[in-house]
């Protein structure tokens, strides 16, 4: 039996075997050891000094037979994939980009500090038990070798208590913390996470984790799920690692992806290996679309039909179109990402400076274009007249005024070509 991840007190609660009918909070007399066993430890039930026992909302069963049962592939930064972009960084250096670290001036914090984001739903569907993950399953989900761990950022067993400080060590989340890591390729993700800052402040992040009862970990809410996160990174005992190169929140907001991707799936028929295989495919890390995070990251439940908002990828038949409907989703506080739909892939990316197939958040519109962050922690201009290669993603509240999005009607979802398409089968690496 697996342990769940967090450094405890005594011994641990499982995610399997439990009826969530029963699931409560208990007490007992032996509070255990005085210092945390190794995650690595194998027990049954979590314990604390006081003696409170803490449960999790225990993962269905198609999910944890099919998360115990599947290996993603390794994460990997192919010979291609470096010179692809050795490439891009020699061209960025003639076209003026600048470090990430340009926007967090303190007049440009403030302006983000004070931005006060909509509410999220109130549609969580585990209070007060969050689903936690074995470092087992962490490690199937994100492809590392077996005798995974968890190197934890703060060594202390009761490291939780100030997990604010252990996060966001600057005093809150900044849009140069974020450092993509080339062999995860989560752009779609962090661009995600740095739209949602720009468009809508720093508390848009700040608020989605709060203290966990597991020593080294936080409570993460993504979509309508509660997560019992690890502050650290998933590493493995040959050294490989998963995650960006980012600061603390980011990698463990990751972490808190990862896991949300594996539940907020369609349910997997277990018994069916075709099905299992699409399930593998669909909670990959790796090249997934920049509105599913958005989803996530606003608090909605991930559903084909949602009353509560609406997903828009947007694309436009001319520059002129362009300008005007960034501008107007930006004025009405919509985080916006775009990511490259050429039929050339590669003389696009040469222009730009942006990887083929890679996810970029527009930060403002300005003269000479769209100044955009790169997640690999690079400001850029996009000219506008490259707008037309590009494909925006958001997503709007339902609650609000159609009117405000009246010059949406006339663009349809971009249809990808067959040429795309057949670019996208071929090439997995995202430089």
């Amino acid at each position: 039996m697996s342990e769940p991840i967090g450094r405890v007190g005594g011994s641990n609660v499982t995610n399997t075997n439990n009826n969530i009918e029963n699931d409560a909070i208990s007490t007992q007399d032996n509070f255990g050891p005085s210092r945390a066993p190794n995650p690595s430890d194998r027990n049954s039930d979590i314990s604390f000094k006081g003696g409170m026992v803490i449960t999790h909302a225990q993962i269905p069963d198609n999910f944890k037979v099919a998360i115990d049962s599947i290996r993603q592939p390794k994460p990997s930064n192919s010979i291609g994939n470096k010179l692809g972009r050795a490439f891009l960084w020699i061209i960025n250096l003639f076209k003026g980009v600048r470090s990430s670290n340009s926007l967090s001036t303190h007049s440009k914090l403030d302006i983000l500090r004070n931005k006060k984001p909509a509410p999220l739903p109130d549609n969580v569907s585990n209070k007060g038990r969050p689903y936690i993950f074995t470092p087992e399953q962490l490690g199937n989900l994100c492809g590392l070798d077996k005798g995974v761990k968890i190197n934890y950022f703060e060594k202390n067993e009761n490291s939780n208590k100030n997990y604010k400080e252990i996060l966001f060590p600057q005093g809150e989340p900044r849009l140069s913390d974020i450092k993509q890591n080339a062999e995860l390729q989560d752009c779609w993700f962090l661009s995600s996470i740095s739209s949602m800052i720009q468009s809508q402040g720093t508390e848009s992040i700040e608020r989605l984790f709060s203290e966990s009862k597991t020593p080294g970990n936080v409570i993460v809410r993504l979509g309508a799920n509660l997560y019992d996160v690890p502050m650290g990174r998933i590493e493995s005992n040959g050294g490989d690692k998963f995650g960006s190169d980012s600061s603390n929140w980011v990698v463990t907001l990751e972490n808190a992806m990862l896991m949300h991707l594996a539940l907020s799936a369609e349910s997997p028929d277990v018994s069916d290996p075709k099905s299992l295989e699409t399930y593998k495919t669909a909670i990959r890390m790796p090249m997934n679309l920049p509105t599913v995070g958005l989803i996530a990251l606003h608090g909605y439940k991930r559903e084909a039909f949602n009353s509560q908002y609406e997903q828009l990828d947007l694309y436009f038949a001319s520059v002129e179109d362009g300008v005007n409907y960034i501008s107007q989703l930006l004025k009405l506080g919509k985080p916006c990402v775009i990511g490259q739909t050429s039929e050339h892939p590669q003389k696009v990316a040469m222009r730009d400076g942006i990887s083929p197939n890679h996810a970029v958040t527009v930060l403002e519109v300005v003269p000479k274009g769209f100044k955009i962050l790169d997640p690999y922690g690079q400001v850029k201009t996009l000219p506008k007249e490259s707008i037309v290669d590009y494909t925006l993603h958001t997503i709007r509240r339902m609650d609000e005024p159609d009117e405000n999005y009246v010059f949406t009607s006339s663009v349809k979802p971009k249809e990808v070509p067959e040429a795309v398409k057949d670019l996208l089968k071929q090439q997995e690496d995202d430089f």
